[in-house]
């Protein structure tokens, strides 16, 4: 399963399209909680936009809660949040360009 804590519409429409069959996307309810949106998915995977206000100071209560794999995204220019959002203990940070060429790979739990 996959947690998605995206807004930006064109990245769920992205993600949703690389999902395809077999893979189940769960989307996030705006401004709910990492961790309360990741509750009943152990072992999971969570997309999320790390440029969301205080989504990084989040990552460290999802994964304690569900053992859940982060995956965050945000722009390339983004040098200092990308090691806060590591800091905070994202399994990942990519680039967003990144994750559109890795998304199917990343849905299937690669």
């Amino acid at each position: 399963m996959v947690v998605v804590a995206v807004r930006d519409l064109v990245f769920r429409s992205k993600i949703h399209a690389a999902a395809g069959h077999g893979v189940e996307v769960r989307l996030a309810p705006r401004g709910t909680p990492l961790a309360e949106a990741v509750r009943d998915a152990p072992g999971a995977t969570l997309l999320v936009d790390l440029g969301e206000a205080g989504v990084v100071e989040q990552i460290g209560e999802a994964k304690r809660v569900a053992g859940v794999r982060v995956v965050g995204f945000l722009g390339h220019l983004e040098t200092e949040r990308m090691a806060e959002a590591t800091a905070a203990g994202a399994d990942e940070v990519l680039t967003r360009g990144q994750l559109v060429a890795r998304l199917p790979e990343l849905l299937r739990g690669g």
